[in-house]
């Protein structure tokens, strides 16, 4: 299936006590790059369907539970992505978006290959640990939004603020 030029990112997150965690992945071919989940958007699926797909494919989750799409974007260059497909999408393409999600779990994660292991942490922990700014910006925003009760995907549901959580920018 061929990849489009656009990336999503998704961060897994889940309510303990009176805190938020975040599941943060370590990558195998990179030990010291720490994030959600990440990969491309292939054939035409949609942002949504490539943010499931992958989800599915690096963390093993099948529920379709309710999927937030952040306001964050990012780009990366375009030569991060093997030659085949930079000349597919054509000399222009310069820089490709990343789109970031987020989704309420709670249960088992079931590692790819793409991925050595999984931390829920706490927001600080889980900033710290994440190797790339975007990707800490896009935590941020989400956090924010959980503590202030901000996060509303296609269901129209929200989810209840906590009390207990500081609202911090590391």
């Amino acid at each position: 299936m061929a990849r489009q030029p656009r990336q999503v990112h998704i961060f897994l997150f889940r309510q303990r006590e009176d805190m938020y965690e975040y599941a943060i992945f370590q990558r195998e071919d990179m030990a010291l790059c720490w994030q959600g989940i990440c990969g491309g958007v292939e054939g035409e699926e949609t942002l949504e369907e490539g943010a499931r797909r992958e989800v599915y494919e690096e963390a093993g989750i099948k529920e379709q539970l309710p999927l937030y799409q952040l306001e964050s974007i990012s780009f990366l260059p375009a030569d991060l992505f093997d030659e085949e497909e930079r000349e597919k999408w054509g000399r222009d393409m310069v820089v490709i978006p990343m789109y970031f999600f987020a989704m309420a779990y709670d249960g088992e994660i079931h590692l790819s290959q793409e991925h050595t292991d999984v931390r829920w942490l706490g927001y600080k922990e889980a900033y710290d640990l994440i190797y790339y700014t975007d990707q800490k910006v896009a935590l941020y925003e989400l956090n924010e939004k959980l503590l202030r009760n901000l996060l509303h995907g296609k269901s129209k549901r929200s989810l209840l603020p906590l009390t207990g959580e500081k609202h911090i920018l590391p």
